[in-house]
């Protein structure tokens, strides 16, 4: 656990979201629709990886992604409950995205990436940038 890991997983989810960013601004297709979810679960993984690095080195345990995404909203890294219940949302999404191939559910899906969860992990990614590992 040493601050070049940690931005080294920063860079990752700045990477990673500005890619799903660029993703998410090209015309719907069904290629472009499952490029996006690729490019989505990328960008979530690296996130909520770079989070659980930091929140380690704060001392805290974390395990999965669901409580390190716990723990950035009792640390205020995820600023309120708003937005927390988005970023559970989000990781209900990136599950369903492993899981077998489902037509309506990835359209689903796309639509919450483009309305809600790229710029949440964009924001998220700035925040980790921002984030002090001292």
């Amino acid at each position: 656990m040493s601050k070049e890991r940690f931005i080294e997983r920063g860079i990752d989810a700045r990477h990673s979201t500005a890619r799903l960013t660029e993703a998410v601004q090209q015309t719907e297709s069904e290629i472009i629709r499952d490029a996006t979810i690729q490019r989505f679960e990328f960008s979530f993984e690296a996130v909520w990886k770079a989070l659980k690095l930091y929140l380690e080195h704060q001392g805290h345990e974390c395990g999965g992604p669901r409580p390190t995404l716990r723990k950035a909203f009792a640390e205020g890294i995820i600023p309120s409950e708003e937005e927390a219940e988005a970023w559970f949302q989000m990781l209900e999404d990136r599950n369903l995205t492993s899981h077998a191939y489902d037509e309506a559910l990835a359209t689903r899906i796309y639509g919450h990436i483009v309305r809600n969860h790229a710029p949440l992990l964009a924001e998220m990614a700035r925040r980790i940038e921002s984030l002090s590992w001292d």
